[in-house]
């Protein structure tokens, strides 16, 4: 029951309670009083339901606001590109944004209105699959924390996959063909000794580029580090790797001395000055971070003039895996190599591989009897 009364100071103040809570409002008239209440009840009523019933994207706000920490800057830029993908769509059935939507609200049906309007806008089957996946993240979260009652993610089927993977694509490892034609022509390419890093060690690009001199030790490269992207789309050099696994050592050969050796040289030239020491071994154009984006349009442009089907950096990693299983390397050790979170991992990336080598070694095989 709302109270009125005087002060000492001449103002009037009305008390009023909501749900056992006790809450004044103060005016200069008994009509001021009745105006701030009503507006007062209003803000009250609004910060109770976006706290216990939200939208999808107030509860979205609060879920990476609590992971903001323990995420990287990358991984969060990436999982906001997805979250917007499906936030943006308008279901029909309301005529609102799902992102709009109250999160106790949204049904199955809706999450395969997203997936299908995400597909038919010609996204790639895998993109939809992780946009939904990530999705069904925050609604699992939810659901833990008993804001929804159940998932509604859950009881939708990802799409089957009909593009070709990149790995057997774009990714793909290069044939020892492929490898000589590439390699042949592109001497004279500013990137040379990254190619040539790169094939060497299973190095992703962003490790080669945050590579400092000083990870050169006891003739060993230690990678300890990557070149990440910010949380606005900027680039710096990280203080980890992709994965806790990621941090390696590959030990150096003749091959891996002469090329850093070679690349201290180019940096000679370019900078006028050796360089040592927490400085990049390995550069951009414009002396600045070495990205993936410009190395891949110089890789297209070779692979253009000499015929070979058209890859990405990513290929010499697959590339280097490839040639160490072929010549009977273990391939525990080709996963330690490459940094991988396990056997598995490598298995199911280069089985095949494997399993051309154990035909190759059938057919060598002689065995009296």
């Amino acid at each position: 029951m709302a109270k009125k009364k005087k002060r000492a100071d001449g103002r009037m103040q009305k008390s009023f309670t909501i749900n056992g809570k006790r809450y004044c409002v103060y005016g200069t008239s008994a009509q001021e009083l009745v105006v701030k209440e009503a507006e007062k009840r209003v803000e009250i009523l609004e910060k109770r339901e976006k706290r216990d019933n939200p939208t999808l994207d107030e509860y979205r706000d609060r879920w990476t606001e609590a992971r903001q920490d323990s995420i990287k800057d990358s991984t969060l830029r990436c999982q906001s590109f997805q979250y917007a993908n499906c936030a943006n769509v308008r279901i029909k059935s309301t005529g609102m944004r799902l992102g709009d939507m109250r999160l106790s609200e949204i049904k199955v049906e809706d999450i395969r209105e997203v997936q299908k309007t995400l597909k038919s806008d010609g996204r790639r089957s895998q993109t939809v699959n992780d946009a939904i996946a990530h999705l069904s993240h925050i609604f699992h979260t939810a659901e833990k924390e008993r804001m929804i009652e159940f998932n509604p993610c859950v009881l939708v089927k990802p799409l089957h996959r009909t593009e070709e993977r990149a790995r057997d694509t774009v990714h793909r490892a290069l044939t020892i063909a492929e490898q000589k034609t590439f390699f042949a022509a592109c001497t004279e390419s500013f990137y040379y000794d990254v190619f040539r890093i790169a094939v060497g060690t299973g190095m992703r690009c962003g490790e080669i580029g945050a590579l400092y001199y000083s990870d050169i030790q006891d003739d060993r490269i230690h990678i300890v580090r990557t070149i990440t992207k910010t949380g606005k789309g900027g680039y710096r050099i990280g203080e980890d790797t992709k994965t806790i696994h990621g941090t390696r050592v590959i030990p150096m050969n003749d091959q891996l001395r002469e090329i850093i050796a070679h690349q201290q040289y180019i940096n000679t030239l370019f900078d006028g000055r050796p360089a040592d020491g927490d400085e990049c071994i390995f550069k951009g154009v414009e002396r600045g971070l070495l990205l993936d984006t410009p190395v891949n349009r110089e890789i297209g442009r070779i692979c253009k003039r000499t015929g070979i089907t058209k890859f990405t950096m990513h290929a010499f990693r697959a590339t280097f895996a490839t040639r160490l299983i072929e010549q009977g390397v273990n391939p525990r050790t080709v996963q330690e190599l490459l940094g991988h979170a396990d056997y598995g991992l490598t298995m199911n990336l280069y089985g095949h591989v494997v399993d051309d080598t154990k035909s190759q070694v059938m057919n060598d095989i002689r065995i009296d009897m």
